[in-house]
Parts: structure tokens; sequence; C-alpha cells
């Protein structure tokens, strides 16, 4: 019995002791903090048939040395994100190919929350494009073609090159979706 008292002292000393007087309080939600560079564009300009404005930290480049001259990547470093583009001349397929692109746009419907469409038309320059913003845990999260409606045929694919977690990646998403619409806005055919 006393080997039970003495026991019992000792836990009750132990439990009083450990007890602080200073008040708690719950640490507020952190959140991932991301310095977003100043946006500055420069026009591009190559060989190919088109040309437009890019922020001054992506760059145009061939990554695929199989792909075809004028389809190149947009890569923004700092983001660990491109943008895959692909150009093709049409050949009297311009349904076949705005049907096929929109088809693998929804394709990542199963894992969207949403897919929103935006439209843009320039009679006078002839560019006419559709962009593809995909809501949720998808591997491409913004998509868009742009073409003359006779002769020209432009696509990108937003890709960032991490596990495809939203919440995460929208403020980025959402600062690179700015640069790809302002790309689109400056988007003219070149003869």
């Amino acid at each position: 019995m006393i080997n039970f008292l003495k026991y019992l002292l000792i836990s009750i000393l132990i439990v009083a002791l450990s007890c602080s007087r200073e008040k708690t309080f719950p640490k507020p939600k952190s959140y991932l903090r991301i310095d977003l560079p100043v946006k500055d564009f420069y026009f591009i300009k190559d060989s190919c048939m088109f040309s437009f404005k890019l922020p001054d930290y992506a760059s145009w480049e061939q990554k695929f040395k199989t792909y075809p001259e004028c389809s190149k990547t947009i890569i923004f470093p700092e983001f660990k994100a491109e943008v895959l583009c692909e150009y093709f001349e049409l050949n009297d397929n311009l349904l076949e190919m705005s049907e096929g692109f929109r088809k693998m746009v929804y394709e990542h419907s199963f894992k969207s929350s949403a897919i929103v469409e935006r439209v843009w038309k320039n009679e006078d320059e002839k560019v006419f494009a559709l962009a593809y913003e995909i809501k949720g845990n998808t591997a491409c999260n913004y998509a868009f073609t742009i073409t003359d409606s006779s002769q020209h045929f432009f696509s990108g694919q937003l890709l960032f090159q991490a596990k495809p977690n939203y919440d995460s990646l929208r403020p980025c998403i959402s600062f690179i979706i700015e640069d790809l619409e302002e790309m689109i806005s400056s988007f003219q055919w070149v003869n």
C-alpha cells in the first residue's frame, strides 16, 4: 500500500510540474509565399508564320529536336512550368484539328472540377482563339488554339513539372494564364 501511495504521489507531482502557466494559442494558417516577377514583355519573331509577346522571364525554345521547327516550348523556369506549342498548316481540316484538340482537353474532365472556355476574335488580323482553363488536379491546367480559319493552326498546353496539386499551384497558374492571355491578345500571323 505504501508503494502505491508513493507512485501516486510521484505521478501527481510529475503532472503538476509539467503543467505550464503560459497561455497557448492556436497558430494561424500559413500559406506558401511566392515572389512573383514583374511583368515586362518582348516580341517573339522568328522564321515561323506568327509573332507574339512573351514575358521576359520566359523563353521560346526548341525543346524537342524531333518536333517541326515552329513547334516549340515556352519555358517558365522560375515556376517549373512549360507550354508545349505546336504549329500546323491547315489543309481543309480546321474542324478536324479543332475537335481533336477539344477532345484532348475534355479528356481531363474526369479529374477536373471545371473547364472554362474563353474566345478571342480579331477579324482585322484574322486571329481567332479559343482557350480552356482546366480547374482541378489535372496534368494540363490551360490549353488554347489560335487559327486564321484557313491556313494556320497554333496550339499550346500549360504543364507543370510537379505533381498536380491545384490548390498549391493556383497562384502560379493564375499568374501564367495572364501571360498566356497577353500572348494570345498580341498574336499575329506573319506573311
